[in-house]
């Protein structure tokens, strides 16, 4: 709505600028610029404070010498029924909602064991795939090979093998056991929850080696046996759950799979918007290449419009001047039938290029009626001067003087 000056002016001296704003949906620094703009003054600070315990206040009149040319503004009101409502309850930490439903319910399929019982066959092939790759005690103690298959994504030594396969195992069987499953593709492990594909991995921290040469070059690190379990969800974004003095991975079991599960919900939510996005981009992208190729075609169907309309011109001006013609030959009492011929092709022309008649013409067929009734553009020389000379030749069209006999 408009408001004028002398009416913005009445509001902000009538009640304080936060119920102003609040009423327009602006900020103080907002309303103060509308006011400025229009040279309006403002209740100093503590004005209202005074008036409501009954100080003597000054009310700074309109200075009415203002030369702006901004008399009125544009504000909104806001409307009562939209205001918007301030939750004052705590968010909730979906990650701790979501590992208490679990530890409310059966964990057993939680707890780590003390000793590795190789089961399931993507643990079997795993370790079986570390011996073949170290040369160490378990080559000599079990030389005999099978075929291998898929192996879990692990980077530790040795000493933890153990340790870093009963982690991965009870993570795989507390996923199974919340309704999900694993992957193995091209040597990654993936977790798959809810339709989406997270990758993990468990690796060990390595430490400077104190008995190096060179202790610095990060080639001669050793494992420390502090494990991590690394969850990623894209370029750069990624969890680590790992051993700390007073935990270890073998405690955050429940919220490694807390994580997982909340994490693939927030992907699922965020790839569903972005489908719809997409929905929405095309749609606008496809609406806007129909706009244009309705603005070619009405172009193009008013280029037309005006081409005929120019045609039509072109031939009423050819009518026009055959009948003068004519009219000309009559009073001077030279029509005969080599001139009545003539006047007769001339009207044939005529009819062959007015846009409601098209009279076929078995000459005038082979040319382009639009490109024969533009103005020709003037020759140039060689040195760039146009040329005067005259590009219609004489006929008996251009000199209605002379008897043609």
């Amino acid at each position: 709505m408009k408001i004028s000056r002398k009416e913005l002016y009445d509001l902000v001296w009538a009640e304080p600028m936060t119920t102003v704003c609040e009423k327009f949906r602006l900020t103080d620094n907002g309303l103060r610029k509308h006011c400025k703009s229009m040279n309006i003054p403002t209740p100093p600070v503590g004005y209202w404070s005074k008036l409501k315990h009954g100080k003597k206040t000054e009310i700074i009149p309109l200075p009415e010498e203002y030369a702006g040319e901004k008399q009125s503004t544009d504000l909104h009101e806001a409307d009562p029924s939209e205001k918007k409502e301030i939750n004052l309850l705590p968010q909730v930490n979906r990650y701790k909602e979501r590992e208490s439903e679990i530890r409310g319910g059966d964990t057993s399929a939680f707890i780590v064991p003390e000793v590795l019982y190789a089961k399931d066959p993507i643990i079997i092939d795993t370790k079986e795939r570390f011996r073949e790759k170290q040369d160490n005690v378990y080559l000599a103690k079990n030389p005999y090979k099978t075929k291998i298959g898929p192996t879990l994504d692990i980077c530790i030594s040795e000493k933890t093998i153990d340790r870093a396969l009963s982690i991965f195992a009870t993570i795989i069987k507390a996923l199974r056991f919340r309704g999900h499953s694993i992957k193995i593709t091209d040597n990654k492990t993936f977790a798959l929850i809810n339709g989406e594909e997270i990758q993990i991995n468990i690796t060990e921290r390595k430490k400077q080696d104190p008995n190096s040469g060179n202790p610095r070059n990060s080639y001669n690190n050793i494992f420390c046996g502090e494990l991590h379990f690394n969850i990623f969800y894209g370029y750069g974004d990624k969890d680590t759950f790992k051993d700390t003095t007073q935990t270890k991975i073998e405690d955050k079991i429940i919220s490694i799979v807390a994580n997982l599960e909340i994490r693939s919900e927030k992907m699922k939510e965020e790839r569903i918007e972005t489908e719809r996005r997409r929905i929405i981009r095309e749609k606008e992208e496809l609406e806007r290449k129909q706009f244009e190729e309705k603005i070619k075609a009405e172009l193009k169907e008013f280029k037309s419009l005006f081409t005929m309309a120019e045609r039509l011109q072109k031939t009423n001006i050819l009518r026009q001047y055959i009948s003068t013609y004519e009219e000309f030959i009559n009073k001077r009492g030279e029509m005969d039938e080599e001139i009545a011929a003539e006047i007769q092709w001339a009207k044939e022309k005529a009819d062959w290029l007015d846009p409601f008649i098209s009279k076929k013409d078995q000459y005038m067929d082979h040319y382009d009626k639009d490109e024969i009734i533009q103005p020709e553009c003037p020759k140039k020389t060689t040195w760039d001067y146009p040329s005067h000379t005259s590009s219609h030749s004489y006929s008996f069209w251009s000199n209605p003087f002379r008897k043609w006999r």
